[in-house]
């Protein structure tokens, strides 16, 4: 599979590729590299299946086919054929560039074994890349609207659709970092990747905040809070470790890991016993645990 720093440098490069796999969640970059490589290609096509495609470049044509961008997006009937027909789109002589588009997880490991070479996962972009994206794109907004838009948008793809609503109006506006998230209606949406420094850097007001605006399951942040104490304690046990909560190890010790985990699990047995009770009660519970300096042993709050 290629990094997202390969897919970058070719499709930036003077040479890209003539076939493109693009996953993962991030459209707006997606969209970005497409919008490039039309401005080197020339134009686009959009498709609804790789087959015709296929069958439009194996066809000979009296006037020549030239050199387009060919779109096709989310295609599962090529996912299921993309074994027996691997070897005859990489011998395809494809005018131009073609670009396929999915989000599926599955889908993308399918179609890495078959075009590895092809392949790339775009996840989502970080605040700060985010930012220099959007400054590329609206030179003319101003600093502060894309730090703000950067910092409450969900992805890139959002971030953008606000500056540029942002950038069209005649009489420039700059609105505070409230009024922009009241305007476009922004809600936050938190990931599993939140849950997890929320708790290991033991802040509390945080993971209250998370659970309040939590868009799925409350139990998964149950579920991530068990997988924080096990990460923290591979940490600790381990002075090559190059995981992400590593800078957080220093603010538990093993008993508090030991104990947290185990409060957490009681909480989820008490909810597979069937008490009734809220699970974001349970989650407000764990986290002024945390706030202690000592986590307290579970039987003493028996």
């Amino acid at each position: 599979m290629l990094s997202i720093q390969e897919v970058g440098l070719s499709i930036l490069g003077d040479n890209p590729k003539n076939f493109y796999i693009l996953g993962g969640s991030e459209y707006g970059i997606k969209d970005k590299y497409i919008e490039i490589l039309v401005s080197k290609i020339g134009s686009k096509l959009e498709y609804e299946t790789v087959s015709e495609v296929i069958n439009l470049m194996s066809k000979h044509h009296i006037i020549p086919l030239q050199p387009q961008v060919y779109i096709v997006r989310y295609d599962k009937d090529f996912v299921s054929k993309a074994k027996d027909l691997a070897d005859k789109v990489l011998s395809l002589n494809i005018v131009g560039t073609l670009v396929l588009i999915y989000e599926d997880e599955k889908d993308i490991t399918k179609l890495d074994k078959s075009f590895p070479g092809n392949t790339a996962v775009i996840s989502a972009i970080d605040t700060k890349l985010m930012q220099k994206y959007l400054k590329s794109d609206f030179p003319e907004l101003d600093k502060q609207t894309i730090e703000y838009a950067a910092k409450n948008a969900f992805n890139y793809y959002q971030a953008k659709s606000i500056c540029k609503c942002l950038n069209a109006v005649r009489d420039k506006i700059i609105l505070s970092e409230k009024q922009m998230v009241a305007l476009f209606d922004i809600q936050p949406n938190y990931s599993h990747n939140d849950v997890q420094v929320a708790v290991a850097s033991r802040n509390f007001n945080a993971l209250v905040y998370i659970a309040e605006h939590y868009d799925g399951d409350l139990q998964n942040i149950l579920y991530q809070i068990l997988r924080v104490m096990i990460e923290l304690d591979k940490v600790q046990s381990s002075r090559y470790s190059n995981s992400p909560l590593k800078e957080y190890a220093k603010n538990w010790k093993p008993t508090d890991i030991y104990w947290m985990f185990n409060h957490t699990y009681e909480a989820i047995k008490s909810l597979r016993s069937g008490y009734t009770i809220e699970v974001k009660d349970l989650i407000t519970y764990l986290g002024a645990l945390m706030v202690f300096k000592n986590i307290p042993e579970t039987r003493l709050l028996k």
